[in-house]
């Protein structure tokens, strides 16, 4: 029987979904810079003050729903991991560039991440549960160089340092993005970034498939 602390845990949880399934239409349709607490209180038929019982900032409200979209994109993990050993690491970055193109508004929002003085303005949860998030996907870029690695696809190297070194260029990807709109340049070329990046890892093929033969 759930008492009254679980109830109250639950009813929360429940509020704060109902904010971010109406702050999310509006932060796509307006932007982060033009959309409003005042905007996605009335969408979600709430009091702004209501909004500021679960959300510190527009910012903590933004980067909380960013979570969501991750953990979804995070659930692919298996389905990435279950394919061929030597292409894990394609396979994965080529879920993270869908995404982009799926989620654009989602991926302004991790771009946003990475500001200075953001944190002041992300309650403990929003920061914590993103952080979490984004260290599981870095993780399993980390899996993916490993499983190259095994299959003799990769020369030895360390997979956390590639999948930082990965990861850094997937956000660096999001800035040139953002670039590129307000300044009219160059649009971020993620499928080079990581041909550039592979064709390093994959100097220990041709030995692998001589040795195979």
């Amino acid at each position: 029987m759930m008492n009254a602390q679980d109830r109250k845990r639950q009813e929360r949880q429940a509020r704060r979904r109902r904010i971010q399934d109406a702050a999310r239409p509006v932060f796509v349709e307006r932007g982060f810079a033009r959309a409003s607490i005042e905007q996605i209180a009335k969408q979600a038929q709430l009091s702004v003050g209501a909004i500021y019982l679960y959300f510190q900032s527009k910012e903590d409200l933004y980067v909380s729903i960013l979570e969501t979209a991750l953990v979804d994109l995070d659930a692919q993990r298996a389905e990435v991991r279950s394919g061929d050993a030597r292409s894990r690491l394609a396979a994965a970055w080529s879920r993270l560039s869908a995404w982009v193109d799926a989620e654009p508004e989602m991926a302004r929002a991790l771009a946003m991440t990475s500001q200075p003085g953001l944190r002041a303005q992300l309650t403990d949860e929003v920061a914590t549960g993103v952080g979490a998030t984004v260290a599981r996907l870095r993780e399993h870029l980390g899996a993916c160089v490993a499983d190259g690695i095994h299959a003799g696809a990769f020369r030895s190297v360390s997979p956390a340092e590639v999948a930082d070194l990965l990861w850094t260029a997937f956000i660096g990807s999001l800035a040139a993005d953002g670039a590129s709109g307000n300044l009219a340049l160059p649009a971020a070329q993620r499928a080079t970034l990581f041909a550039c990046v592979e064709a390093g890892l994959r100097a220990a093929e041709a030995a692998y498939v001589r040795a195979a033969a």
